[in-house]
């Protein structure tokens, strides 16, 4: 599968497979527009249910996930995404927790997806990894190493990872898997001798057949800040089984898989900082590796803000950020290479308030504010306001049915699940569409008096809705009369002036495109069809106008731009206006006159005939 697929089928499918499975996603970086084609694009994320409770009250359950790693199968077949989950759904109770989500990368389908109930080690750098038959999946639980899997059955012991049983265990336990199927761990010690308290850092490695291991490397401190260059926080076996890199809280080395040969690599920027998530690339020429603010304990670490993601060749040359920070993107951590492809990465980004697992193709143009589902909302104003960045019909859904789509609510500042976001008793839609009021304030003017009112004073009730095709039905009431509006183009606002008895629409759309607006009129508010005007613009258009029971239709198509189109009710009959009840309704002098016509050539056969 290419590359190009590979990032189109993930979106595509984990969209349909998290509606299947029951997952709830409701769920502005304003910078930049969004870009189609998105790159990175999203991996995952839960989908988005709406319901309509009593009393007309909108409840909108958006689930989301904070991924806390990402790691791929030794074949590059399937990615696994560990962190935590919240999944809702209409029909079973919502599930929150640590969570095991494995997507198959040749087709983007979500193929498992079970929580960790029974974990203990609450870290937020515990990174699961695959078996090298890519079977089962460990991961650290307390001080234990286990088992589980791929469907999340059979969770099993493998190792106790600490040495001594008096000791007490500083967070984090690291762990990876060599090709040839053995266990690689670290763990770090807290222990009491005659001479006080000592850290003492370890590196094994496990025989997962002969149930044995061997020590790969040993270090020992006794101050806490020494142990900053001592606590492992991250390590990756190289592609070629034969290298091992690890982090500690300030520093990033290699060294053979036996342990000799170990070299200091990269320092992190600043010296309180903490680095974690070291992996190769394919090639096994460069590292990448995450630094982050925190805190370091006698119990472990406190990881905080991301500071940065970055990549270094093993001579410890040319360090820089990824992504290019000149791609505007949020701050990234936890990069994971794709082992059989060298430009592709999964990690995770912080994204309004979460973190969602991203995948990356640096052979491909980087797309700043990515929309992944292309829906023409980026994916972080998607999540800030409870919507799904994989699902492309959210953008022109109503939720509310106030009259405005959850793209334009998202550009009022208005909330997607109310219909009257500023309580000042106007529905956001006919704010914004007819008045011209801001619905994000109750009072637009500042002059005291709400929009509500201020509206109510006009004399004009409107309701403004959203049909099922996209299009918009606006509709007026003025006394005793009813209006209707009904277009494709997006409305920009409504005027009704019923001194010169015209109506007003203010209407836009993409450039190439046609619109068109059908307006019917109480036939009462006319004095005849062929009296009425239409003009766009200021100038005259072609027009069509029926009479259907006691209403006036006007059908009218216009060149997409920015228009304002006037129906004058008492104008002079537009271009185009056929008045065909006015015609209809001298029936008997129609008739008259056919008559005649028919009497005169008989007439004249019969005198020819003569």
């Amino acid at each position: 599968m290419s590359k190009n697929r590979l990032l189109t089928s993930v979106v595509v499918t984990l969209v349909v497979s998290s509606i299947m499975l029951g997952f709830c996603n409701t769920p502005l970086s304003s910078a930049l527009a969004p870009t189609e084609n998105a790159n990175p694009v999203i991996i995952y994320w839960p989908h988005t249910f709406v319901t309509n409770m009593v009393g007309g009250y909108i409840w909108i359950e958006h689930g989301w996930i904070n991924a806390r790693s990402v790691s791929w199968s030794p074949s590059g077949k399937y990615l696994l995404i560990y962190g935590e989950v919240y999944q809702t759904s209409k029909n079973t109770s919502s599930v929150q927790g640590p969570t095991m989500l494995i997507v198959d990368m040749t087709s983007g389908e979500l193929t498992r997806n079970f929580p960790l109930w029974q974990t203990f080690y609450a870290d937020n750098l515990m990174r699961p990894v695959f078996s090298s038959d890519e079977t089962r999946i460990f991961y650290v639980n307390g001080s234990v190493i286990r088992a589980i899997n791929l469907d999340g059955s059979s969770s099993t012991d493998i190792v106790e990872a600490l040495n001594n049983s008096a000791s007490f265990m500083i967070k984090p336990i690291s762990i990876d898997v060599t090709r040839e199927g053995f266990l690689i761990y670290s763990v770090c010690e807290q222990g009491y001798d005659s001479q006080g308290v000592y850290y003492r850092t370890y590196i094994w490695k496990y025989d997962l057949v002969a149930r044995e291991k061997s020590l790969i490397m040993q270090s020992e401190t006794r101050d806490l800040q020494e142990l900053r260059d001592k606590l492992i926080t991250s390590l990756r076996v190289s592609p070629s089984d034969e290298k091992i890199a690890f982090t500690t809280c300030k520093s990033v080395y290699i060294m053979n898989l036996d342990g000799t040969d170990l070299r200091k690599i990269a320092n992190a920027s600043n010296e309180e900082n903490i680095l974690s998530y070291v992996d190769w690339t394919p090639t096994g020429e460069t590292l990448t590796y995450s630094e982050f603010t925190g805190v370091l304990r006698d119990w472990g670490f406190e990881v905080r803000d991301v500071v940065n993601t970055f990549a270094v060749n093993l001579d410890g040359s040319n360090k820089h950020v990824i992504p290019d920070e000149r791609y505007y993107l949020p701050k990234s951590y936890g990069f994971a290479w794709s082992p059989v492809d060298s430009s592709m990465a999964a990690y995770i980004m912080r994204a309004g308030g979460y973190n969602p697992p991203y995948l990356i193709d640096f052979d491909r143009p980087i797309t700043p504010n990515p929309d992944s589902d292309d829906d023409g909302m980026p994916d972080l104003d998607e999540i800030r306001n409870f919507l799904c960045p994989l699902d492309p019909t959210d953008a022109n859904a109503d939720y509310d049915n106030d009259g405005l789509i959850n793209a334009e609510e998202i550009t009022h500042g208005t909330y997607i699940g109310n219909p009257d976001s500023d309580d000042d008793g106007l529905n956001d839609g006919v704010e914004v569409k007819v008045f011209k009021t801001d619905p994000a304030k109750r009072d637009t003017d500042g002059d005291g008096v709400s929009d509500g009112l201020e509206a109510a004073a006009t004399g004009l009730n409107a309701f403004v809705s959203v049909l099922p095709d996209g299009w918009i039905r606006i509709q007026l009431e003025w006394k005793d009369k009813i209006m209707y509006i009904s277009t494709n183009s997006s409305v920009l606002g409504v005027v009704f002036d019923s001194t010169n008895m015209a109506l007003t629409v203010s209407v836009g759309g993409p450039d190439g495109t046609v619109g068109v607006a059908n307006i019917t009129i109480p036939v009462d508010m006319i004095s005849s069809l062929s009296a009425v005007r239409v003009t766009l613009d200021n100038q005259p258009i072609n027009f069509e106008i029926n009479q259907v029971g006691n209403y006036a239709q006007i059908h009218v198509q216009y060149h997409h731009s920015y228009h304002e189109l006037t129906t004058d009710l008492n104008g002079g009959g537009g271009i185009g206006g056929v008045d065909l009840s006015g015609l209809l309704s001298y029936w008997w002098l129609i008739l008259s006159i056919g008559i005649v016509a028919v009497a005169s050539i008989i007439a004249l056969i019969m005198v020819r005939r003569k």
